[in-house]
């Protein structure tokens, strides 16, 4: 069976950086957990690189037809809205799916 992943890359501002990464480890990973067929989550900051991007969350679904439909879901709107809610005018954010090719 074929793993789907979803990465987001975000930026955060400094003053705001204690609370992005509070809200986003207690709040925001546990919500989209909550998702039937969202396996794992995990985090990372940035240690080098050119991109402008700080931090990456990679989010595993049991599958890629599970994650297409994580993509167009309600769910995803949600999460969506609440990070800007919370992060929008401090916050660039990307996202992008992936499809695991091996093994």
């Amino acid at each position: 069976m074929t793993v789907g992943l979803f990465v987001v890359r975000a930026t955060i501002t400094k003053d705001k950086e204690a609370a992005f990464n509070t809200w986003y480890n207690e709040e925001h990973v546990p919500q989209v957990l909550r998702y039937d067929g969202a396996i794992s989550a995990k985090r990372y900051k940035k240690l080098m690189g050119d991109d402008k991007y700080q931090y990456m969350a990679v989010y595993e679904f049991r599958s890629e037809a599970v994650l297409q439909a994580f993509l167009k879901s309600e769910a995803l709107d949600d999460l969506r809205r609440e990070y800007d809610k919370h992060f929008g005018q401090v916050s660039e954010r990307v996202a992008q799916g992936w499809v695991q090719v091996l093994p």
